[in-house]
């Protein structure tokens, strides 16, 4: 008879935090995984989280600055102000995931899917997102200053008020909400925008708010 997939190895992070409050919710967490994660502002750095399933998990105030996270799952979880600089984030999942405030100052989103996030005032600033999926996600005065968005795939995106002054845009698609700031002190929307958008190399619509 086949072993049933339940009794696999269960994960464990592929290099514990250096602090060690933080290892110890950890290793709790581990005891008893069918519970969220309580990692609120703990001190990850030095972590190797990779294929961690983070599902709801609360990391609220925490620093997981230059950690390495690939593949990590963070459905619906709350990283509200969460430190992720320099982060290497390629191919995790931050669906329907709160990330107001969170800063990815140069992190690596490669491939990532931030389906429905919820991403008000967030910095990507120099963040490569090359690949990731922005379906439906809220960007509001978020700012992604040099980022690189090439490849990345919006649907009813919201960048209202975001900052995309100096960022890679080649191949982008779908559409968006504006308006956006594309150099210090200007915003554009609707044909203006999308002209922006197609001389760099996208292929962005945007969005017609109604007037209420």
């Amino acid at each position: 008879m086949p072993e049933s997939s339940s009794t696999r190895e269960p994960w464990q992070p592929l290099r514990w935090p250096g602090s060690a409050p933080a290892a110890e919710v950890l290793r709790q967490w581990l005891a008893d995984p069918e519970q969220p994660l309580y990692a609120l502002d703990l001190d990850l750095r030095g972590a190797d989280l990779s294929g961690g399933s983070f599902v709801e998990g609360w990391f609220t105030g925490s620093n997981l600055a230059d950690t390495v996270l690939r593949g990590a799952e963070f459905w619906a979880a709350h990283c509200a102000e969460t430190r992720f600089i320099r982060a290497n984030l390629v191919d995790s999942d931050f669906v329907k995931a709160n990330l107001r405030d969170a800063s990815f100052v140069r992190a690596r989103l490669v491939g990532a899917n931030l389906t429905k996030a919820q991403a008000t005032g967030a910095r990507f600033t120099e963040a490569d997102l090359s690949r990731a999926t922005l379906t439906d996600a809220t960007f509001l005065r978020a700012d992604f200053t040099r980022a690189d968005l090439s490849g990345s795939a919006v649907a009813t995106t919201s960048f209202r008020d975001a900052v995309l002054i100096d960022t890679t845009v080649t191949g982008m698609t779908g559409t968006i909400l504006g308006p956006v700031e594309v150099v210090p002190g200007l915003k554009l929307d609707g044909v203006e925008l999308e002209q922006w958008f197609g001389a760099r190399g996208a292929a962005v619509s945007v969005l017609r708010t109604q007037s209420v």
